[in-house]
């Protein structure tokens, strides 16, 4: 979610705080920052304008000439913009100054008439993209006004991560709350009171559902569809929201900056009761979107005189849209149940900011308020008549209290808190409490739906004690250090198949039903309550699916034909082993080899591998194996095997099916293999016992010696290693020349002391001894030119 500096400033007074210091504060508050963009004005020297006259161009019909009023001279302007006329205010870039991205405005020729600078769009000053034609601001502005005045142009926008159990964070007030505590400053109350002119007509109501707690709105006439006011229409751009026109732009205003979603409805053809239910089987509506929704019976309406106008906190019916030539409205505010919100948008893939805020749970004493901070906004831009709010609320919703011992405070967090402490961070953050010596009981406010048990407040207090502010202390007991025994087999397994040429994958729990009957039909797959995708609704039962997903994704887009790796849980439906409520779940290694893989120099030919190199690379791993063929879905029939270790099934492996291979369009075959990890240990695996490469440098000999024909290089080269056995050598044949007379064979020495580095004598030692033993036992002769 984004968020505005001078946004934040309206509800509690930052404005003389540095942007390091926000920053720093939005992280130890646990907002993850993933973008910072500092803003300035990209323009120089813009005024204020007043349009005064307006009238043909004498030589084109795709301009106009106007005469603008900036305060102490009245300048003729010609302009290509159509969407203003006389009397509208509007920026002016004089001669001599700058528009976006420093490009220079000066008087120019256009057809004859000479321009005195440029009326701007807010493209062209690069507040945000409007093609539309020019930036129209408020009358109220006086000509020759320095435009960069009227609003804060040195701002600061931060893009930050709010964890799903924050929903009360998805606002401007909700974050402001956090900073005011931190920052020992008051938070705003932004309550206005309004002076209601007009009667209700509609009537609301909250339907007889408790998926609807509360329903409210209020009736609005006599306005006018434009342009929203500049202070909108500018903080909502910085926020990456879509400037539409002043009644869109106000609702999408109110949610970001208190988070209660509004939805505007256009009360003329609206008739009847206005409430909500369920929809009905088979039922239809036309969403904003034109597109014809089919319901089903978990989805909540808005409905009109009993017809549905509107999905619930999702998207609003086409039928009852503001248009331009819309004079009535009827604005919406309310509470609905967020798992409801949630499944129907999941399943219509309608997913909007609105949905967001309803699914993470919005205030549900904030409605009232909504429509409060909507019509003081539009009062400010239009003289609109209005109505009292009408609200049809079912219950009171009420906290339950939570009581814990104090000592419950040190024992998670290691340190003592004092009352003051205790009770400021409480009052700040509209937390009701009672504090005695030995217990703290509270009772958690309209929008906090995390604060459940003692712990979650234990949490609170963490983070505004501030993390940087505990000490450093050692952990306390035995393996304190050990990882476990899952992350040390996972470890030693990646390791060795890194080291054979296997890259790991990490990939999504979730896939269609289908993927998981083409290799493992006999297990019965988990359903999600809640996919993100209805086409990737089941857990997975098996990773061979991702494996060749990986593998055919990696083909197509860079031709390498690589072995791949994964390490990761397979669940089904069975009964878990140990705890019923979840579903059974396996630790399985599964990897994929191909037939012809590409060589890591790709100069080189590419490298052929088949059945029996699957076979020694799983026994690289875990040593001594027994294989028993068998048939399995998804596999050669020919080439499938189980894998067996100490009379224990471990897994299985062989060749995809010629049948699989040409539905995936394959170009090679496919070796895959599954190795179940929920029974072995670091002990199955086979121990490897290698020398530690030396730290000191090499010494090398080329010798060269006239031997016989009848001699065997490589005893040379045991008798060179026995002679140096106590060193890391690197012994190889680089000649070996023959004909009718004489051969010549060359050895090369590479060897390093694990102790020392050799001094010159003791290299002339070695060297001398080497030669000395070759030519003693294999009657060789040194050739004098080595």
């Amino acid at each position: 979610m984004k968020i505005l500096k001078s946004w934040l400033n309206d509800w509690v007074d930052i404005e003389k705080i540095s942007g390091d210091d926000l920053s720093e504060a939005l992280e130890n508050l646990g907002f993850e920052i993933e973008s910072r963009k500092d803003i300035s004005a990209n323009y120089k020297n813009i005024v204020i304008g007043k349009v005064l006259e307006v009238y043909p161009h004498p030589n084109a019909d795709k301009v106009r000439v106007t005469k603008v009023d900036t305060g102490n001279n009245i300048f003729e302007i010609v302009c290509g913009a159509w969407n203003f006329d006389v009397g509208a205010t509007v920026p002016v870039a004089l001669p001599k100054s700058e528009i976006k991205d420093g490009f220079l405005i000066d008087k120019r020729d256009i057809r004859g008439v000479e321009s005195n600078g440029m009326i701007c769009s807010a493209t062209e000053l690069d507040l945000w993209e409007d093609n539309s034609g020019i930036l129209l601001l408020n009358d109220q502005v006086k000509p020759g006004t320095d435009f960069s005045s009227i609003y804060p142009q040195n701002d600061i926008v931060w893009e930050i991560g709010v964890t799903p159990n924050r929903g009360d964070c998805m606002s401007h007030l909700g974050v402001a709350r956090e900073l005011s505590h931190y920052f020992k400053k008051p938070l705003q109350e932004n309550l206005h009171s309004l002076n209601p002119t007009i009667e209700n007509i509609m009537t609301l109501s909250s339907g007889s559902i408790k998926e609807c707690n509360t329903y409210a709105g209020v009736e609005i006439e006599d306005v006018s569809i434009s342009d929203s006011s500049f202070t909108v229409r500018y903080r909502l751009s910085q926020v990456d929201t879509r400037i539409i026109n002043n009644v869109v732009d106000y609702t999408n205003y109110v949610l970001y900056d208190i988070g209660q979603p509004l939805h505007a409805f256009d009360r003329d053809k609206l008739f009847g009761k206005i409430s909500v239910r369920y929809a009905e089987n088979n039922e239809t509506l036309l969403t904003l979107d034109d597109q014809q929704r089919e319901l089903s019976v978990n989805d909540l309406v808005i409905t009109a005189d009993n017809k549905p106008i509107a999905l619930a906190g999702v998207m609003g019916g086409l039928e009852s849209e503001v248009t331009t030539a819309t004079t009535n409205l009827l604005i919406e505010s309310a509470y609905f149940d967020k798992v409801s919100i949630m499944n129907t948008s999941r399943k219509l893939n309608l997913i909007s900011d609105a949905s967001i805020r309803f699914e993470r749970g919005i205030d549900h004493n904030l409605q009232l308020l909504g429509l409060n901070r909507f019509i003081t906004i539009f009062k400010k831009d239009q003289d609109i008549n209005y109505s009292t709010p009408a609200i049809d609320t079912k219950q009171k919703l009420i906290s339950n209290k939570v009581k814990f011992n104090r000592n419950e405070i040190y024992k998670l967090l290691g340190i003592k808190l004092d009352d003051n402490f205790i009770s400021e961070m409480l009052a700040y953050l509209g937390i009701e409490f009672e504090i005695s010596s030995t217990e703290i009981s509270f009772q958690s406010p309209s929008w906090r739906y995390d604060l459940d048990r003692p712990v979650d407040l234990i949490e609170e207090f963490a983070k505004h004690y501030g993390f940087n502010n505990f000490e450093s202390t050692l952990p306390i007991g035995v393996n304190k250090n050990d990882v476990g025994q899952y992350w040390h087999l996972k470890k030693e397994l990646t390791t060795r198949l890194n080291g054979m040429g296997l890259y790991e994958i990490q990939s999504l729990s979730f896939v269609s039903e289908d993927s998981n009957s083409i290799f493992t039909p006999e297990k019965k797959s988990v359903e999600i309550n809640n996919p993100i995708d209805q086409t990737n609704k089941f857990l997975r039962t098996n990773l061979y699916t991702s494996l060749i997903k990986t593998y055919q994704s990696n083909f197509e887009q860079n031709k390498r034909s690589h072995m791949f790796f994964e390490i990761n849980n397979v669940f089904d439906a069975a009964e878990h082993p140990k705890y019923s409520s979840i579903p059974n779940q396996v630790y399985t290694l599964a990897g994929l080899v191909p037939s012809i893989g590409t060589h890591e120099d790709m100069r080189e030919v590419p490298v052929t591998k088949d059945i029996f190199f699957v076979k020694q690379l799983l026994a690289n791993c875990f040593g001594d194996l027994e294989f028993t063929k068998i048939q399995k879905p998804g596999f050669h029939q020919n080439i499938s095997y189980i894998i067996q270790k100490n009379n224990s099934i471990l897994g299985h492996f062989g060749q995809l099916s010629s049948q699989l291979e040409q539905s995936y369009e394959l170009q090679n075959s496919l070796y895959l293999f599954n190795i179940d990890l929920s029974i072995l240990t670091t002990k199955d695996l086979v121990n490897i016992n290698y020398k530690p490469l030396s730290q000191y440098p090499f010494v090398k000999f080329d010798l060269s010696f006239m031997a016989t024909s009848d001699l065997k290089a490589s005893d040379m080269i045991s008798e060179v290693e026995n002679l140096l056995i106590d060193n890391e050598n690197l012994i190889t044949i680089f000649d070996d020349f023959k004909n009718e007379k004489i051969r010549n064979l060359g050895i090369r020495i590479q060897t390093r002391s694990y102790s020392k580095t050799y001094s010159e004598k003791e290299v002339s030692d070695i060297l001398n001894q080497v030669v000395e033993v070759l030519e003693n036992k294999f009657k060789v002769k040194l050739n004098k030119g080595s």
